[in-house]
């Protein structure tokens, strides 16, 4: 599996598919190593339609953020294509491949294992996969910020993350 260069796209709903797990499984095989872990975590891993674009997080140990992110780039993982990319504490790193002849684009997040962040993701996606009504309501609003008119990224983000942050508020609770 080669890394190939991220191309920013417009935000389309994408049905999901288990196409989503099996590029995942495949990154996962290529960029672990005996102190990088990592998890897949976003829409695409818990079963819910969008932008279909693969969110890892790339779990590294304490005091070697610079040992991942040289990690993703040796494997052909570029800077974050953002106006406003995350910060160099907690980067991004972004990527295509070819999976079965379709382009998938992947985002790389950069976390510290066993860190808060890695404890709300991994929560918030196991909430997401044993609640298929959520997952349903999830793919509601993000189809009503397409319908209407919202085609940049970084804008359909923004707009669908209330509905994220209210659920981690009540994953705190």
């Amino acid at each position: 599996m080669e890394i190939l260069l991220y191309e920013k796209v417009k935000a389309e709903f994408k049905p999901w598919t288990e196409t989503y797990l099996a590029v995942a499984q495949a990154l996962i095989r290529l960029i672990e190593t005996d102190e990088i872990e990592v998890m897949h975590f976003g829409s695409t891993s818990a079963r819910v339609g969008g932008k279909g674009i693969i969110d890892l997080s790339v779990l590294y140990p304490e005091g070697h953020l610079q040992a991942a992110v040289d990690h993703l780039k040796a494997l052909g993982f570029q800077d974050q294509a953002s106006a406003k990319p995350f910060p160099s504490e907690r980067p991004r790193k972004d990527g295509a491949v070819l999976f079965e002849g379709r382009k998938c684009l992947i985002h790389a997040h950069v976390i510290q294992k066993h860190s808060e962040e890695h404890q709300r993701q991994r929560a918030y996606r196991d909430y997401l996969l044993a609640n298929p009504q959520v997952r349903a309501d999830y793919e509601r609003q993000k189809k009503a910020i397409l319908a209407e008119g919202v085609d940049d990224q970084d804008v359909y983000v923004n707009r669908k993350a209330p509905f994220v942050k209210a659920i981690l508020q009540e994953l705190e609770n």
